[in-house]
């Protein structure tokens, strides 16, 4: 039997960076994982990895004859942590069992990574292995009927696989008797997936901002799986992705993909249902049951978009559809805002398509901000945003390069930090209430998410509060559990719980300049985030002006992270801290109690114990006692000061007076004295 791999198959959505791969040079010694499993960073298994992890021999210690494989995770890309904990212990039939998951250190990268341990599938791609001419016998047997076992239990999980494609499915004995798919947790629900794979909807998001997505999803992604699988190619490989975006808008899904192909003929009917871009019409696991009993039944097949009597040319596409013209102005923002402030839609909406409503809405926005030019930044792109949110509702937000359903916002903050080490879009978005303007639009054709929208609501507010423990990093936080922080001091150690961080910045202490504190604004808002108790008053003394006020709020919010969750000694993190402290200690006014601090400190540091250090430093009875010994000296000087007015104040005034007498006597000397000098000249006269 010779081996066909599917041709033209589409490579999988891009990756923010390159997966985790081996070293080069001498052979990596063996990872060990849970004092357990043994990963061997120099035996990479390049037929089993995925676009966002890469795949490695494994072996578990207390049974070396399992056969295992290691999917090491691109560091900084969310995984499905929640999911994996679900699935832990291969729980799914027809599902690659996912055996254990936890963090090791790889050398390869030089940092800690999230490492999924799998039970190997030993027979290789389901494509690989099947020649053309046999892809066509017992389909429904070998193929369909495992599978549908999957996406069965998968759904009674309430838990969508989202990464169902051709190379993802394999054999898992060397037999080639028992089909499986392949993992799906290392990268978000859809990453990994080419956009064919996707529906319209999704596909129009990027690669970050698909939803979760539910089991109509799989369904869909397996109706496409199985036209490659019949077809043994691609039927759309010469399609870019705007053309197959279009294809799929304008005849949709069903025929873009079959009407060329010679599908067996009882194939069509499942595929009609699988396929239906109408998610309420798609055939789900009861269907797809059904057909496998044998009951045939005749999918709804929604029809291709009407055609108006003109089309809407744009971006080098006839348009027929508002969907297809959404997605051509979201790509071409300058020229789309153009066209809109010169009114050259207005009348294909009115004439052509005959929604006067929307032609309504559409030109009161370019009205707007035709009038806000040149006054408001980013007028083209917040008119381009919000019109095309009118002329496709279902359509995910699209503004500033982003493109994203509201369930995957954080997400795209995720990856956008990965890729440009920013998340100024992601800002500028709660800001200006992007996603607010969406639910807007949304709540005008009945499709309300009161609980979405009050959550966007907190994310603003955390946006606002620019203290420690809030803005964007608190976001980031809040949307994505289980994702790592991002401090520059422990983002290589994979620290994704509070449980670990202060042993995470324990070590730290032994590699960075300790002249920093060890604390940042991610370090704050991974916290506040995942601590289950309030922070709210440590937060407000670590935001204060006053930089003992700032350390002490510092110290008190590290010292109730290991009070409450440990470990017993930190003897790193007490030396950091320790040595920041001299703000805190100078706020003290007695010279004695000064010392007595400083003296102390070495003996807490020793013993590693942070809330010792904050006892020490904010105690409420020394710091009594300091305020009471200040005031009481306070109040001494101030007696004492007075004492010394008065006494200057009774010296002056004695001067005053003997200077006053003395004046007084001289003038009466002067005078008695002129008086017997006029007597003697006077008794001279007479005798």
């Amino acid at each position: 039997m010779a081996d066909t791999p599917i041709e033209g198959a589409p490579e999988a959505a891009p990756v923010a960076q390159e997966p985790p791969a081996t070293s080069g040079g001498a052979p990596s010694l063996p990872v060990l994982m849970l004092d357990r499993f043994q990963i061997y960073p120099s035996r990479p298994l390049p037929e089993l990895s995925t676009p966002s992890a890469s795949a490695f021999a494994a072996e578990d210690r207390r049974d070396i004859g399992r056969r295992l494989c290691a999917y090491v995770c691109t560091p900084g890309l969310p995984s499905r942590i929640g999911a994996a904990a679900l699935l832990r212990g291969g729980r799914v039939r027809n599902l690659m069992a996912l055996v254990e998951f936890g963090t090791v250190d790889w050398p390869p990268i030089g940092q800690r990574s999230m490492v999924m341990i799998y039970e190997r599938p030993l027979g290789g791609k389901l494509t690989d292995s099947e020649s053309a001419a046999t892809r066509g016998q017992d389909v429904q047997q070998r193929v369909i009927e495992p599978l549908a076992n999957a996406l069965q239990e998968m759904a009674d999980h309430r838990m969508p696989h989202r990464a169902i494609r051709p190379d993802n499915i394999f054999f898992l004995d060397e037999e080639k008797q028992t089909v499986v798919l392949g993992e799906c947790l290392t990268s978000p629900p859809g990453f990994d997936q080419p956009l064919v794979f996707e529906t319209i909807k999704n596909g129009l998001a990027d690669p970050a901002g698909r939803d979760e997505g539910d089991l109509t999803d799989d369904m869909y992604a397996f109706g496409v799986t199985l036209v490659f699988y019949l077809l043994g190619e691609n039927p759309v490989a010469n399609y870019s992705d705007d053309q197959l975006i279009y294809a799929k808008a304008e005849q949709g899904t069903y025929a873009t993909l079959c009407s060329g192909g010679r599908i067996p003929l009882t194939m069509l009917e499942l595929l009609r249902g699988l396929l239906s871009d109408d998610p309420a019409e798609r055939w789900g696991v009861h269907e797809l049951a059904l057909w496998i009993d044998g009951r045939r039944m005749t999918p709804i097949q929604k029809r291709a978009a009407t055609r108006p009597e003109t089309r809407f040319s744009f971006a080098g596409h006839d348009h027929i559809t508002t969907r297809t013209l959404a997605h051509a102005f979201s790509r071409n923002v300058s020229d789309a805002a153009r066209v809109l402030k010169e009114r050259q839609l207005d009348p294909w909406l009115r004439r052509s398509l005959v929604m006067k409503e929307l032609a309504d809405a559409v030109a009161g926005l370019a009205d707007s901000a035709y009038s806000e030019e040149g006054n408001a930044r980013g007028v083209d792109e917040l008119l381009v945003s919000r019109v095309c949110m009118l002329l496709d509702p279902e359509a995910p937000i699209r503004y500033l390069g982003y493109a994203f359903h509201p369930d995957s916002f954080g997400t795209s903050l995720a990856v956008e930090l990965l890729r440009q080490n920013t998340t100024r879009v992601g800002e500028d978005i709660l800001e200006r209430n992007i996603v607010g303007l969406w639910f807007e639009v949304r709540n005008t054709i009945g499709s309300m998410n009161p609980a979405q929208e009050r959550n966007y609501q907190n994310l603003q507010d955390f946006l606002l509060n620019k203290n420690p423990g809030y803005g964007i990093e608190r976001c980031l936080y809040d949307l994505n559990p289980g994702f790592p922080c991002q401090s520059p001091f422990i983002v290589k150690d994979f620290v994704s719980d509070v449980d670990s961080l202060l042993a995470a910045l324990d070590e730290a202490a032994n590699r960075v300049d300790t002249k920093a504190p060890p604390m940042d604004r991610h370090i704050a808002a991974f916290i506040a985030a995942h601590f289950e108790h309030d922070v709210e008053k440590h937060l407000r003394a670590l935001g204060d002006a006053d930089d003992a006020k700032s350390i002490t709020g510092m110290l008190s919010l590290l010292s109730a992270v290991q009070w409450r969750m440990g470990p017993d000694a930190l003897f790193g993190l007490s030396s950091w801290v320790g040595g920041l402290l001299g703000p805190a200690i100078n706020s003290y006014h007695s010279r004695t109690v000064r010392g007595d601090i400083e003296r102390e400190i070495p003996r807490l540091v020793r013993q590693g114990s942070l809330p010792g250090l904050f006892d020490l430093i904010d105690n409420a009875e020394q710091r009594h006692q300091d305020r009471l010994g200040y005031d009481a000296a306070i109040n001494e000087f101030v007696l004492a000061e007075n004492e010394i007015q008065e006494i200057e104040s009774s010296d002056s005034a004695r001067s005053e007076s003997a200077e006053r007498i003395g004046q007084q006597s001289s003038a009466m000397t002067s005078v008695v004295i002129t008086l017997i000098f006029i007597t003697i000249v006077f008794l001279n006269e007479v005798w």
